[in-house]
C-alpha cells in the first residue's frame, strides 16, 4: 500500500459503505449494506480497537452525518435515526420516515435541522427539537441523490439523479433560488454506487460536487455560479467530496479507485493515491490532517497527513471555523462570500504576488480576525444575553469569578426530572407517580398545560391556558410548580420559551380543595432565570442561573435563600427533604447535597457515583424515602443511611443495561422500578402516558443465578428498606408506616429469608455460613426456629453453637419481669464457691430471703404476674420485691409433666444421638436438683429475690410461718414440706400449664 494510507479494515459486508467524522474528529462512523453502524476511535493508536456496533437499522445504511453531539443515519427503508454522542453513543429517536429509500442526510451547525433526500424526489427539512418536518422541498423531476445543508442552516443544495442541482433558501418560506442543470452526473436512480454527493465548505461560502468531465465543481454562494473546477486526476465517476477543516482543501474519491487532494486556491492537486478498489465515500477530520474513505468491499482506510504541510502548504485543521460560521449573521456570510471566492480563485493576481490585492481580499475574508474586530458594532447587534451571563453588557466589567469556573458553570447542562423534548406539538414538563404535566403548543402567544393524575380519586385532571409558555415544572400531591426560563436552560430549541431579556416567573398551582385562592406567581430579578425546580407538600425549591437556592412554602412564603456552588445539574424533593446534584468537573463527576427543604440544615453530602462514561439521567426518591439516581447506562443507585452522615452510601439496586429497549424511569418502590419501555429507537415516552412497566429490583451480588444468591439479595433488600422505614419514622418522630403490626411483619419477613438461607447452609454442611446468617436474625422466636433447623438437620455442634449465641444475644435484652437480670446473678452464684444452701438470718436482722433457682439457659422467663401467683399460697396477696419479708417462695416447679427438652422437639434422643454439653444440659440437671433440695435462708450479703411470698398479716402468722431456730428437725420438716409442695403442683390439671403464655414447655 502507498505510504500514509492504512491497510483496509473490512468493517462491513461487500457493498456500498458510508462514512463520516465526528465534529471534534475523535470518532469515525461507518455504515454498510449489512444495516450496521460502527463507531471507531480515530487516533492512530486506538483506531484498530474494537468498534461500537449500533444495530438499529433494518436495511442498508446509505449516508451518515455527524456534528458535535449528534449522529444522523439513514437507510434504504427510508428510516432516518438520531444518536447522541456526548456521553457514548446512544439511540435518541427516529427523525423521519420516507416512503422510498433515503440517500443522503446532513445536519446544520446548530444541531437543530436535518435534511433528508431520497428516491421519492423530495428533500425534507426536519427539526431535531420536536422531530417535526418544517419543509418538503419538491421540484426535482427525478430521485434525489444528495441533500446538503449549509452550516448556518440557511440554504440547502440538492442534487437529482438527472444531474440538476437546486439551491433552496429555507430561512422563511422555502423557495428555490437557483437551478443548475447538468452540474453533476446523471446517475441511475436506486443504485447507491453510481451516485454522487455534494458537500458545503465549513464556513458555508460554497459547495462542491463531482460532475461531467470527472472534475470537482465549486459553486459560490449568492451568485450560485460555478466559481472553479478541479480536474485531471480522475478517470471515472467522482462519488463523493469532502472539505478540510480550514476550507482550503477538497478531497475527492471515485470509481477509478483514486483519492485526490486539491488545493482550492491554487486549483491543483496536492496529493493523489490509487487504491485499486471502487471507492464510495470520503470524510475529512476537521481537527487534523487526516482522511478516511470506504470502498465497495466494505473496507475502511485512513490516510494520515494527506497534505504535506511541511513543504509549504497551508495548515489543514480548523481553528473552530465551523463554530464561527454557526455564530455569524447571515448578512456577514452573504457579504463576504464573493470576496472569499475571488480570493480562492485569484488567478494570475495571486500567482504574481499582488500584495495590495491580497491585503484587500484578506480584509474581506469571512471569519478573519480583522473583520471581527472592525465590525464589532454588527456583532453587538447580534449577540443576545439569553442566559444571564452578562457578556453582552457594555462596558465590560472585570471578571468576578475565575474564567475556568465561569466556563464550567456555563457548560453544565441542567435538566428537570421527568421532562422530555418536544414531540410534535407536545412535551412532558414533569412525569412521576403523582401524574404528568404536558405542555401543548398553540401559537406564538400561548401554550396549553394539561395536568393528568394517576389516582383519579384524589384529584381531577385539569388544563389551563399558559400565556407565560412555561418551560419547567415539578409535580406533587399538594400542587404543581411551574417556571419560565431561557431557551438554553430549558433545553427548548423550538423557541417556545421567552427570550433571554424577558423576566422569568415562578408560579404555583395548588390542588387543595379547601384553599381555592392559593395559587401564586412571583417574578425573578432581571438576568436571573430558573435552572431546575422541586416541590413537595413541605415546600418548594428554585435553583437559578445566578447560583441562588430559593426555598418557599406552598403558600408562596419565601423562607430561605442561599448561594450554591456553580454547576447545579438538577434537584428533587420528597417530604421535608431536598436533593441537589452538582457537577464538579466531568459529566460523571457529581456531588450530592441532601438537606431539609425548609433550609433547616444538611443531612448528608458527598460524591454521587455514576457508571464510568455515563451521565445522570433521572433523579428522584423511592416510595420509602431513599434518594435515588439513575444514570444513562440504566444503573439505579439508592442513598442508604443518609440519616447517619458517616454511614451514608450509594447502593446499586438495578442494572438495566441487559435490556435491549431503552427505559424511562418514572418512580421507585421497595420492590420495583416503574418505568416506560421506549419502543423502537426512541428514548422518550410517548404522549399520552403509556402503561408503566415494573422492573424488579435486584442487588447485583455475585453468582446472581444461584438460589442462595437470590435469597441473599432479597434479604439484603428487605433489611435495607426496613431499616429505612424505621429510621425515617424515628427521624420525623412519626409512627412506622402501618404501625407496630406492619413493623413486626416486615421484620418477620426478613427473618424468614434468613431462616431459608440457614436451612440451605445446613443442608450443604456449611456451619460457619449458618452461624453468620443466624447472627443477622433480629427476633428471639426466629432464633429458636434457627436452632430447631440445626437439630432437624442433625447438626448437633451447630445447635450448641447457636444456643450459646442466643444466650449472648438475648440475655441482656428487654424482659418484662426482670428474670434475666436475676439469671445473671444466679449464674455468678452458681460458679462461685458459696454453698448452694443459704443460711437463715438471725431474728434481729431478718433480711429478705433469696429463693435459690437454677440458671435459665433455655426458653423465656415467666412474666412477673404469672410467677407471683401461687394457687397453693394461703395468702394470695401481691408480693413486694423490696419488702423485708423473711420468707422466700419455693422454687417454681415445671408446669408440665413432660421431660425437660432444651431443643423444643419431641424425643431428640430418639431422632439423633446428642453429645452432652455444659451449655444447656447442665442447666437441666440444675433444674432437677433444685426441685429436690430444701429451700434455705439466704445470707445478708446476697441480693433480695424478685419472687417472694406475701408478707404475713400479723406477727403471730409470721411467728408461725418462720422458725426461730434452724435445727435438723426443722430442716427435715422443710424437706417434707417441699416434697409435698412438689407433689401438689404435679397433680394440678395440665390446662393450667397451657394458660401460661410464657411457658417453656415444648
Amino acid at each position: 500500500m502507498p505510504s500514509g494510507i492504512s491497510q483496509p479494515r473490512y468493517t462491513h459486508s461487500d457493498g456500498y459503505t458510508a462514512i463520516a467524522f465526528s465534529a471534534d474528529g475523535t470518532l469515525i462512523i461507518t455504515g454498510g449494506i449489512d444495516a450496521l453502524v460502527r463507531v471507531f476511535r480515530s487516533a492512530p493508536g486506538k483506531r484498530d480497537g474494537e468498534a461500537v456496533t449500533l444495530e438499529h437499522h433494518g436495511d442498508a445504511v446509505t449516508a451518515i452525518a455527524a456534528s458535535q453531539s449528534k449522529i444522523i443515519t439513514c437507510d434504504e427503508e427510508g428510516v432516518v435515526l438520531s444518536f447522541d454522542a456526548h456521553d457514548g453513543v446512544h439511540a435518541s429517536g427516529t427523525v423521519v420516515r420516507t416512503a422510498l429509500a433515503a440517500r443522503d442526510v446532513s445536519i446544520s451547525g446548530s444541531e437543530r435541522l436535518v435534511t433528508v433526500g431520497g428516491d421519492d424526489g423530495a428533500v425534507r427539512v426536519v427539526s431535531l427539537v420536536d422531530m417535526g418536518v418544517q419543509h418538503v422541498l419538491e421540484g426535482h423531476g427525478a430521485a434525489v441523490s444528495s441533500a446538503a445543508m449549509a452550516p448556518d442552516g440557511a440554504f440547502v443544495a440538492a442534487v437529482g439523479s438527472d444531474g440538476t442541482a437546486r439551491v433552496w433558501d429555507v430561512r422563511g418560506d422555502a423557495t428555490c433560488v437557483q437551478s443548475l442543470r447538468q452540474l453533476a452526473y446523471a446517475c441511475e436512480p436506486g443504485v447507491a454506487q453510481r451516485q454522487t454527493k455534494a458537500r458545503w465548505s465549513p464556513d458555508g461560502s460554497a459547495f462542491a460536487v463531482g460532475g461531467e468531465g470527472h472534475a470537482v465543481r465549486i459553486v459560490a454562494r449568492n451568485s450560485w455560479a460555478v466559481a472553479g473546477s478541479l480536474g485531471g486526476e480522475h478517470s471515472d465517476m467522482i462519488t463523493c467530496v469532502a472539505w478540510s477543516g480550514s476550507g482550503r482543501y477538497v478531497a475527492s474519491v471515485g470509481l477509478d479507485g483514486v483519492v485526490a487532494v486539491w488545493d482550492v486556491q491554487a486549483r491543483r492537486a496536492v496529493a493523489t493515491r490509487r487504491t485499486g478498489a471502487k471507492l464510495c465515500q470520503v470524510a475529512w477530520n476537521a481537527r487534523a490532517n487526516m482522511l478516511a474513505f470506504t470502498d465497495a468491499a466494505g473496507a475502511l482506510r485512513v490516510w494520515d497527513d494527506p497534505v504535506p504541510v511541511g513543504q509549504g502548504y497551508a495548515p489543514v485543521a480548523a481553528e473552530a471555523t465551523a463554530a464561527k460560521a454557526a455564530t455569524q449573521t447571515e448578512t456577514q456570510v452573504d457579504a463576504a462570500a464573493d470576496a472569499l471566492m475571488s480570493d480562492l480563485f485569484a488567478g494570475d493576481d495571486a500567482a504574481n504576488g499582488d500584495d495590495d490585492d491580497d491585503d484587500d481580499d484578506g480584509a474581506a475574508r469571512l471569519g478573519s480576525d480583522d473583520e471581527l474586530i472592525d465590525e464589532g458594532e454588527a456583532l453587538d447587534d447580534f449577540v443576545v444575553d439569553d442566559d444571564g451571563g452578562g457578556y453582552a453588557e457594555r462596558p465590560a466589567a472585570p471578571a468576578a469569578v475565575a474564567p475556568a469556573a465561569a466556563a464550567a458553570a456555563a457548560a453544565t447542562r441542567s435538566f428537570q426530572p421527568g421532562a422530555t423534548p418536544w414531540a410534535g406539538d407536545r412535551r412532558y414538563l414533569a412525569l412521576n407517580m403523582v401524574g404528568s404535566v404536558v405542555a401543548i403548543a398553540q401559537d406564538e402567544a400561548h401554550n396549553t398545560v394539561e395536568i393528568t393524575f394517576f389516582d383519579k380519586s384524589a384529584h381531577r385532571d385539569m388544563h389551563f391556558a399558559d400565556p407565560f409558555r412555561f418551560s419547567l415544572a415539578a409535580l406533587c400531591d399538594a400542587g404543581c410548580l411551574l417556571a419560565t426560563t431561557t431557551r438554553a436552560l430549558a433545553n427548548d430549541g423550538a423557541l417556545r420559551a421567552p427570550a433571554g431579556d424577558a423576566a422569568s416567573v415562578v408560579a404555583f398551582r395548588a390542588f387543595a380543595p379547601w384553599a381555592a385562592a392559593s395559587d401564586w406567581t412571583l417574578p425573578l430579578p432581571p438576568n436571573e432565570h430558573p435552572r431546575c425546580l422541586a416541590v413537595s407538600p413541605a415546600g418548594a425549591a428554585v435553583v437559578t442561573s445566578r447560583g441562588m437556592l430559593r426555598l418557599l412554602t406552598c403558600g408562596g412564603v419565601q423562607r430561605h435563600i442561599e448561594s450554591l456552588p456553580p454547576g447545579v445539574v438538577t434537584c428533587v424533593a420528597h417530604g421535608d427533604l431536598l436533593l441537589l446534584l452538582l457537577a464538579r468537573g466531568a459529566a460523571d463527576d457529581l456531588e450530592y447535597v441532601l438537606m431539609r427543604i425548609d433550609g433547616g440544615g444538611r443531612l448528608a453530602t458527598g460524591a454521587c457515583p455514576l457508571t464510568p462514561g455515563a451521565a445522570a439521567a433521572w433523579v428522584g426518591f423511592s416510595e420509602e424515602g431513599h434518594p435515588a439516581v439513575c444514570d444513562s447506562r440504566g444503573v439505579v443507585r439508592l442513598l442508604h443511611r443518609y440519616w447517619a452522615p458517616r454511614r451514608a452510601c450509594w447502593v446499586p439496586v438495578l442494572d438495566a443495561r441487559a435490556r435491549r429497549a431503552a427505559v424511562w424511569p418514572v418512580a421507585l418502590s421497595a420492590r420495583h422500578l416503574l418505568a416506560v419501555t421506549c419502543r423502537g429507537a426512541s428514548r422518550y415516552p410517548p404522549v399520552p402516558t403509556p402503561i408503566l412497566d415494573e422492573l424488579p429490583l435486584s442487588v447485583p451480588l455475585l453468582q446472581p443465578d444461584a438460589a442462595a444468591s437470590q435469597l441473599e439479595a432479597r434479604a439484603l433488600e428487605a433489611s435495607m428498606f426496613h431499616e429505612q422505614l424505621a429510621a425515617e419514622a424515628e427521624r420525623t418522630a412519626c409512627e412506622y408506616p402501618g404501625g407496630r403490626t406492619a413493623e413486626a411483619r416486615d421484620r418477620l419477613e426478613h427473618d424468614k429469608l434468613l431462616l431459608r438461607l440457614v436451612q440451605l447452609a445446613c443442608k450443604a454442611d456449611r456451619p460457619q455460613r449458618a452461624v453468620d446468617l443466624a447472627a443477622m436474625i433480629t427476633s428471639e422466636p426466629s432464633f429458636d426456629a434457627c436452632v430447631k433447623i440445626a437439630v432437624h438437620e442433625k447438626q448437633s455442634q451447630l445447635a450448641e453453637r447457636l444456643m450459646r449465641l442466643k444466650e449472648a444475644r438475648f440475655s441482656g435484652g428487654d424482659d418484662s419481669d426482670g428474670d434475666r437480670d436475676q439469671d445473671e446473678d444466679d449464674d455468678q452464684n452458681q460458679d462461685s464457691d458459696q454453698p448452694s444452701d443459704v443460711e437463715m438470718a438471725s431474728d434481729d436482722q431478718r433480711p429478705p430471703t433469696v429463693a435459690r433457682r437454677p440458671a435459665a439457659t433455655y426458653g423465656r422467663a415467666r412474666p412477673a404476674a404469672a410467677a407471683d401467683s401461687n394457687p397453693a399460697d394461703p395468702n394470695p396477696a401481691e408480693s413486694n420485691p423490696g419488702s423485708g419479708s423473711a420468707f422466700a417462695r419455693p422454687p417454681q416447679p415445671p408446669t408440665t409433666a413432660r421431660p425437660f427438652n432444651p431443643f423444643g422437639v419431641t424425643s431428640p434422643s430418639k431422632s439423633m444421638e446428642i453429645k452432652r454439653s455444659h451449655s444447656f444440659f447442665d442447666a437441666a440437671d440444675a433444674h432437677s436438683d433444685a426441685l429436690s433440695r430444701e429451700p434455705s435462708a439466704g445470707s445478708p450479703a446476697q441480693a433480695p429475690s424478685k419472687r417472694l411470698l406475701p408478707q404475713p398479716a400479723d406477727a403471730e402468722a409470721a411467728a408461725a410461718a418462720v422458725p426461730r431456730k434452724v435445727s435438723r428437725t426443722g430442716a427435715a420438716q422443710s424437706t417434707l414440706t417441699a416434697f409435698a409442695f412438689k407433689r401438689q403442683q404435679q397433680q394440678q390439671p395440665s390446662t393450667e400449664a397451657s394458660d401460661d403464655p410464657s411457658s417453656d414447655a415444648p
